[in-house]
C-alpha cells in the first residue's frame, strides 16, 4: 500500500493541560490575600462602598490565576514543520519550519516550571512535563517542547525532516 501523503497531513498530534493539583494548590494559595485585605481594610475604614470595592478589586486578582487552569498547549507534526499553541497565550500557532532545525533531541529538565518562557538557552513551552524534545535551530537560541510522548514527538519530527530532504 502507497502512503499519499499532502502537505497538512498531521504526524504527530498531542494536547497537553497544567497539572491536575494545580487547581487546588492555586486555590488555596489565593485565599489568605483577599481574607488579610479584607480585615485590613474593613478594620481600618469600617464597611464604605470604596473599602467592599477594595476588597473584591483584590479577591479579582487573586482569583485571577485560577483562570489560567484552562489553558492547554496543542503540538503538531506536519509536514511543514512543528507547529505549537499554547491557549490562550497564542491566538495562532507558532510554527518552526523544519528549513531551520538542524537537530532535534529528547531531553529532561532538572526542575518542573509550567508555562511559557524565555531562558538563556531559549524559548522553552511546557505545560506538564519536565520531558521533551528540544530543537537546534540555524542562527537562533534552541527550543524547548514539554511532552508527555517526548519519543515519539522526536521521531515524528526526523521521519517528516528526511521526508523532506528526499523531495
Amino acid at each position: 500500500m502507497v502512503e499519499d501523503r499532502t502537505r497538512t497531513d498531521v504526524r504527530f498530534e498531542e494536547r497537553q493541560t497544567l497539572p491536575s493539583w494545580m487547581g487546588p494548590a492555586l486555590l488555596v494559595l489565593s485565599i489568605p490575600g483577599p481574607l488579610l485585605a479584607s480585615i485590613a481594610v474593613v478594620g481600618e475604614q469600617g464597611v464604605t462602598r470604596r473599602s467592599i470595592a477594595v476588597v473584591a478589586l483584590v479577591a479579582a486578582l487573586a482569583v485571577l490565576p485560577i483562570g489560567l487552569l484552562r489553558s492547554a498547549m496543542r503540538t503538531r507534526v506536519t509536514d511543514d514543520g512543528l507547529e505549537i499553541r499554547y491557549w490562550p497565550f497564542h491566538r495562532t500557532p507558532r510554527t518552526i519550519p523544519f528549513e531551520e532545525l538542524e537537530d532535534v533531541r529528547v531531553e529532561r529538565r532538572r526542575s518542573y516550571q509550567y508555562g511559557i518562557r524565555w531562558t538563556r538557552a531559549g524559548w522553552e513551552y511546557t505545560p506538564n512535563s519536565r520531558d521533551g524534545v528540544e530543537l537546534t535551530r540555524r542562527g537562533q537560541k534552541p527550543v524547548f517542547v514539554g511532552s508527555d510522548r517526548p519519543h515519539e514527538l522526536a521521531t515524528a519530527i526526523r521521519e517528516a525532516l528526511g521526508a523532506r530532504r528526499r523531495r
